[in-house]
């Protein structure tokens, strides 16, 4: 498969935000950017309007693109949110899942696995959002679907701006234990006891958060 130049030009960008490289609230200038990555300007503009589409970036008229710099406060009351969201929808879900499922939820996990040894992030980031909307779509009630979604979306850029994901050794990523957990609880139809496994993984995965960790000097020169 090939990958297009604002593809890559995208993936560097992710990966250097992801990896400290590039500083919370610093500017992604487009000339800067093209002379590092030896791409056009145009190639480096489509990459960053990916970006703050996706919410990694903000674009202001006046100052162009810059990397996201949420507080600790906004972090917290999102995965706050988002817990108390995914109990309810794993109480709804619980008597929903069936064999086919757990199939398919236990395939993820041992993917999720895989791929975080291969430390494929944007890959690690969408198996995992894949399992908690599996069982949130079970629930059957799409306006809840609908906001645990968006906060996915959310949660998931604070994890790419705070995890120390390319840091940690596979013996201290837990989430694949954590997540399956809450499958088995699920398995036993305990929605109650699968809820409070998702309250302890997602504070779990607020804890791992590092929103005070030293950031080398600008990689990309922006």
């Amino acid at each position: 498969m090939v990958i297009s130049l604002e593809d890559q030009a995208y993936n560097k960008i992710k990966v250097a935000i992801s990896k400290g490289y590039v500083k919370k609230g610093s500017k992604l200038k487009e000339i800067p950017l093209s002379k590092t990555l030896g791409m056009s300007r145009a190639t480096v503009k489509g990459a960053v309007k990916r970006l703050v589409f996706e919410g990694l970036a903000e674009y202001s008229p006046n100052k162009g693109a810059s990397v996201v710099d949420p507080s600790l406060e906004e972090i917290k009351e999102s995965f706050l949110v988002r817990a108390q969201l995914e109990k309810m929808a794993a109480s709804l879900s619980a008597e929903k899942l069936g064999p086919d499922d757990f199939d398919c939820l236990h395939k993820l996990i041992r993917k999720e696995k895989d791929i975080f040894k291969a430390r494929k992030l944007d890959q690690y980031y969408e198996i995992n959002n894949a399992i908690h909307l599996k069982i949130a779509e079970k629930s059957g009630n799409r306006v809840l679907v609908h906001y645990i979604k968006e906060l996915l979306q959310k949660t998931t850029i604070y994890l790419i701006l705070f995890d120390p994901f390319y840091q940690l050794l596979d013996t201290n990523n837990t989430s694949p234990l954590e997540h399956l957990k809450i499958v088995q609880w699920l398995e036993k139809k305990n929605g109650d006891k699968a809820g409070l496994a998702i309250e302890h993984h997602l504070k779990s995965t607020m804890s791992g958060i590092d929103v005070e960790r030293l950031f080398p000097d600008d990689y990309l020169a922006v």
